[in-house]
């Protein structure tokens, strides 16, 4: 079934189909004056529901119920088919209503599978693959980006002292905070155990900048509460690199961003350093 819906998912080719099953049904059952046949049009609601659609199933369930009963009512309907007709013109609509929910957790399946593929499980940002495909994809494409790269100071000591959980719960503070900050159409990524990188279209210099600026203020208060009840601040060090000033592929351009933020680490906590060897 999954198959046949599968190949139905153009909605001129639902409608198509699941029109002229019900014109067919609907028209064998005035033909034949057999009320039974009317059940035929419960494989064409559950195709509505599985390929796709919010409405439409219901919408194709009370169009079969309807015609159908219309069809009863001109061919004269016993008072002992009462309950047949009042129960399919039920059914009907229910099996709609499965399609559907079999459509959304079939969609919902995809989601996760696609979130397996391309998001980092420990921050929910992208992995590091799928933000390289990105960036390829705006080289190709000849958008210029700008790398913003930050890397969480003291996290092997956080680690060492701590346990892992703790300096796993710093990285998600600092990946929620340039989420927020960055906003949801920037594409963020995971790239090491304690760094993260944000690409931003276009090289725009300034709003780099800020962005940290607003990053570093905001991360005061997003202290990580340690095992002993004291309370660690996420500090960083960040690197800014421009694609193409920096870099003719987005490998170069992000080496020229480590370079940067490594000499921002030299300089002490929370500083900037950019390619062209700024640090502030």
């Amino acid at each position: 079934m999954l198959q046949v819906t599968g190949t139905m998912k153009p909605r001129p080719v639902r409608f198509t189909v699941i029109g002229l099953g019900l014109v067919l049904t609907v028209g064998l059952h005035a033909l034949l004056g057999d009320p039974r046949i009317a059940w035929g049009s419960i494989p064409l609601v559950l195709i509505a529901g599985l390929a796709g659609g919010n409405r439409s199933p219901l919408i194709v369930a009370g169009i079969a119920a309807l015609a159908h009963l219309a069809v009863d009512v001109v061919l004269g309907v016993a008072a002992s088919d009462l309950l047949g007709l009042l129960l399919r013109s039920l059914v009907l609509p229910g099996i709609g209503l499965v399609g559907m929910a079999g459509q959304l957790s079939e969609r919902q399946r995809g989601q996760a599978a696609e979130r397996a593929v391309s998001e980092d499980p420990v921050t929910g940002l992208w992995n590091v693959r799928s933000f390289y495909d990105h960036l390829a994809r705006l080289r190709a494409a000849d958008e210029g980006f700008t790398i913003l790269l930050a890397d969480i100071r003291g996290m092997r000591a956080l680690n060492e002292r701590y346990g892992h959980p703790t300096g796993t719960e710093a990285m998600r503070a600092l990946a929620h905070v340039l989420r927020r900050v960055a906003g949801t159409q920037v594409r963020a990524s995971r790239l090491g155990s304690d760094e993260v990188a944000i690409a931003l279209v276009g090289p725009d210099r300034e709003r780099a900048r800020s962005i940290i600026d607003q990053v570093i203020a905001r991360l005061h208060d997003e202290q990580v509460t340690l095992p002993d009840g004291e309370r660690f601040e996420v500090h960083a060090a960040y690197g800014i690199a421009h694609f193409p000033e920096d870099g003719a592929d987005e490998v170069t351009v992000l080496r020229a961003a480590d370079r940067a933020k490594e000499r921002a680490k030299t300089a002490g906590m929370d500083r900037v350093g950019t390619a062209d060897g700024d640090v502030s």
